[in-house]
């Protein structure tokens, strides 16, 4: 039989071990909790209901605005539309307020973080993400060739 002091000093132990991994589960998950936002397509967007937050990813579809003074015109913020990069046809109408990236144009695809309200995707401030195309399909591009997702650029004459 142990003594009464080793049977404390386990207990002891084991209410302290049980704490730390209930302290360093807590910590992991709420850790990751912030991140795990649905990544989704305009298309993955038709049937969402409202509040939940998403990162949208597409390309800006045309017509949307181009430069500063365009942007600035807008008291709610930079409105502009993004299409599916799969469904072009299928498009989500966007509101951003916050800083637009340089690189923010017609065809560019975009990720952006929000959430639908009334039809219309309300960005988050500063979540506007412009993601730049590869050195190799930019060279494919310049020599006219299809891209992935369908475009064909004309060969530039260099």
């Amino acid at each position: 039989m142990l003594p009464s002091g080793a049977v404390k000093s386990r207990s002891r132990f084991a209410i302290a071990l049980t704490l730390a991994v209930a302290l360093g589960a807590w910590l992991i998950w709420t850790s990751i909790g912030g991140s795990l936002e649905t990544y989704t397509s305009p298309s993955g967007l038709v049937k969402t209901t409202d509040g939940t937050t998403y990162r949208l990813n597409g390309k800006v579809a045309p017509g949307s605005p181009a430069d500063a003074a365009e942007r600035a015109q807008t008291a709610e913020g930079l409105r502009f539309t993004v299409r599916d990069k799969d469904r072009p046809s299928v498009t989500v109408p966007v509101v951003y307020r916050g800083s637009v990236p340089d690189a923010f144009k017609d065809g560019r695809e975009i990720v952006v973080t929000g959430h639908m309200e009334n039809g219309v995707f309300q960005a988050d401030r500063g979540t506007l993400i412009t993601l730049c195309p590869s050195k190799f399909m930019e060279e494919q591009a310049a020599k006219g060739k299809t891209m992935p997702d369908g475009a064909a650029k004309e060969p530039t004459g260099t």
